[in-house]
Parts: C-alpha cells; sequence; structure tokens
C-alpha cells in the first residue's frame, strides 16, 4: 500500500500506473512500490510505503520509576541553589544527601 503525504492526484495516480507496471513486468509488489516511490519526484510531500506489520503496532507498556526517580520527580523535594552563579537551578548534590536519609534511599546490607 502506498500512502501519498500532501500529493496532489495527479501524483498518486502517477504512482500507482508505474507500480502497476512494473508489477505487470513480473516485479514483486514490495519492490514495485520502492520503486514508484523512487520513480515520483514529490518534493517535500514524498511517498511513504506503509507495511501491515507497522499499522499493527504493539503498544508497550512504561516501567516504574525507581526510588531516586520518584524524589527527583516530587516537587517538594527540589534543593535549589539560593545565590551565586547556579541560583535557581536544582542542587544534586543536596538532593542526593537528603535521598540518603530516606527510607528508599537507605543502602540495603547484603
Amino acid at each position: 500500500m502506498i500512502i501519498m503525504a500532501r500529493a496532489t492526484k495527479a501524483e498518486t495516480a502517477l504512482a500507482s500506473i508505474i507500480q502497476q507496471m512494473l508489477e505487470e513486468k513480473g516485479v514483486q509488489t514490495d519492490i514495485a512500490e520502492g520503486l514508484a516511490k523512487g520513480g515520483v519526484g514529490l518534493g517535500a510531500g514524498g511517498l511513504r510505503i506503509v507495511n501491515r506489520a507497522e499499522r499493527q503496532t504493539k503498544v508497550e507498556s512504561k516501567r516504574a520509576l525507581n526510588g531516586w526517580q520518584k524524589f527527583v520527580k516530587a516537587k517538594s523535594n527540589k534543593y535549589k541553589y539560593k545565590s551565586g552563579k547556579k541560583k535557581g537551578q536544582v542542587n544534586f548534590k543536596a538532593m542526593s544527601a537528603a535521598f540518603k536519609k530516606t527510607p528508599a534511599g537507605r543502602k540495603k546490607k547484603k
């Protein structure tokens, strides 16, 4: 299947004619689509070949955040520089020290 992005009817028709001619000559469908794509100058619009597998993609679930990521994400845990060159930026050194004092941040003994 060929999908035309911002293409005119004439460009779509020309691409399908080229594809049909190539298929009649014994060229495989996938190759014919690729050649039709390259044979038509569409500028910024272009042709796009869509595979069936591309349409049936799996939606992967996001993995859970770890303790540090949850700590950094929380608005209440933001340690920011109050003066100097880095004023307003997050102070990760202070955040790390505070995180290590929380139950989630304590290192587990093996």
